[in-house]
């Protein structure tokens, strides 16, 4: 068995396993892939331009939740095996191996699939620190009290009602609010409670903003709302124009 193995660092592993996960994910990066049909992909390998070995592999796919994802291409005389281990510290280590007849020839190749996935990785992980900071700006804007003002006199309020919610309900309710406004880019929903509240940025049906107040503590951490519950008076209000999003951004 031949293998190459590689760790990379300072990696927002939540966001990134979850792209990992995804098979389809993993094989438009791979290179020498030929042809991908169901659940079979085939490859072309080549040595010295006159060499070449063009199997065709069964997907097999096995992960442990954001530990460890393991994807497997085998036959019956062969088997690429690609493993990603989350080490924790937003650390994942990758390694490419194979067993099989041709290692002379599918060795060589073994270097780049390693490097193809790595990139992929930092790719998705570049859009991941995008996405991140993007929520973090606008989630501290919803903090601002003069901000949310200037916010809400230049959208229109389409809804504004009491409802009771339990844990977990926020989302299943605001899920409902984006289907009814969907022809809206910009969606700012608000909901008061007694010992909560809660302000969501929606910017082309995406969370963009997240500003939570629970039991006097602050939390811009879309996770928390799932832990929110009881009766609130909501208000949802939209705008047309995405350049409204500039009273948020400071521009």
């Amino acid at each position: 068995m031949n293998s190459e193995r590689t760790s990379i660092t300072n990696i927002n592993v939540e966001k990134v396993m979850e792209w990992i996960k995804d098979k389809y994910n993993i094989i438009s990066v791979l290179p020498y892939v030929v042809k991908v049909e169901d659940n079979s992909v085939t490859f072309r390998f080549t040595r010295f331009l006159f060499f070449s070995f063009e199997p065709t592999f069964l997907t097999e796919y096995n992960f442990i939740g954001d530990k460890l994802v393991e994807y497997k291409f085998k036959n019956a005389k062969d088997e690429l095996k690609i493993l990603i281990v989350n080490e924790g510290r937003d650390t994942l280590r990758i390694a490419v191996s194979y067993s099989g007849e041709k290692e002379w020839i599918v060795s060589k190749g073994l270097k780049k699939i390693l490097d193809e996935i790595v990139r992929g990785i930092i790719r998705e992980n570049q859009k991941a620190i995008k996405i991140t900071e993007s929520v973090e700006n606008y989630s501290h804007s919803l903090s601002r009290l003069s901000l949310i003002s200037k916010l809400i006199m230049k959208s229109k309020l389409v809804k504004s009602e009491e409802v009771n919610l339990k844990v977990g309900g926020v989302l299943s309710y605001v899920e409902e609010v984006i289907s009814q406004n969907s022809n809206y880019p910009i969606i700012y929903v608000s909901g008061s409670g007694e010992n909560s509240l809660f302000r969501l940025l929606f910017i082309n049906g995406e969370l963009k903003g997240v500003y939570i107040m629970k039991d006097n503590k602050e939390s811009f951490d879309e996770k928390e709302i799932d832990k929110l519950e009881g009766n609130f008076k909501i208000h949802v209000y939209v705008a047309i124009s995405p350049a409204i999003t500039t009273i948020l951004s400071g521009e």
